[in-house]
């Protein structure tokens, strides 16, 4: 009996020092990552784009490793896009300056900051892209 209770005593200390430690640490936030890339890629030798490719599983395989991404998604390559003022359909994907849309990342961060160093080791700018950063919130909630 007298077993049983040290080791209760013991299990609620400990899981009360680890309650104690997480409410130190600064509440998560998601950000979401706008990823654009250059329409033409024919200007950028094969072996670069191989070597993106690599640094792209690094890169996301170490957002997964450390819980700092909530979710990934990349765009299909066809789409339409309907414009105003007179909902005109147009084939193909939008894009400006040489750029569209390539995907988008949800990552956990503790604030700005932290986003913009996550989003700084992207390998979308290896090949001339850039990222925009949001904070966003659930709105389903």
């Amino acid at each position: 009996m007298k077993k049983y209770f040290i080791l209760t005593l013991l299990s609620l200390l400990s899981s009360g020092l680890f309650a104690q430690d997480n409410q130190n640490e600064k509440p998560k936030q998601q950000f979401i990552f706008i990823i654009r890339s250059k329409t033409d890629y024919t200007s950028f030798p094969a072996d670069s784009i191989q070597k993106n490719i690599k640094h792209w599983e690094a890169y996301m395989g170490g957002l997964a490793r450390t819980g700092k991404i909530a979710g990934g998604y990349r765009p299909g390559n066809e789409g339409e896009t309907i414009s105003a003022p007179g909902k005109d359909i147009k084939k193909g994907l939008y894009s400006a300056n040489g750029e569209v849309v390539s995907s988008f990342l949800i990552i956990n961060a503790t604030d700005l900051a932290e986003a913009n160093d996550i989003a700084k080791r992207c390998p979308v700018f290896e090949l001339g892209g850039n990222i925009e950063i949001r904070p966003i919130m659930n709105t389903a909630r």
